[in-house]
């Protein structure tokens, strides 16, 4: 698998993230006051996200190592 691959896989994790997260920041905006346990359990699941998607290119490169390319300069 090419790199340009898993970055479109880690963006894709990045949105998919935002949408969930989306609601819970929302609601603090409409308070209009910050909620210091919504930006913890955000910053909980941001944290998750980012190492469920770690582990899913450590595992797509397990099963699909860097195919070698020519060299570009």
């Amino acid at each position: 698998m090419t790199e340009e691959r898993k970055h479109a896989i880690l963006l894709a994790t990045v949105i998919l993230t935002a949408r969930k997260l989306q609601p819970l920041l929302e609601e603090d905006d409409r308070n209009c006051k910050p909620n210091m346990a919504t930006e913890f359990w955000a910053e909980i699941a941001v944290k998750r996200a980012i190492e469920r998607a770690a582990h899913i290119l450590d595992l797509i490169d397990q099963k699909w190592p860097i195919l070698e390319t020519s060299h570009r300069p």
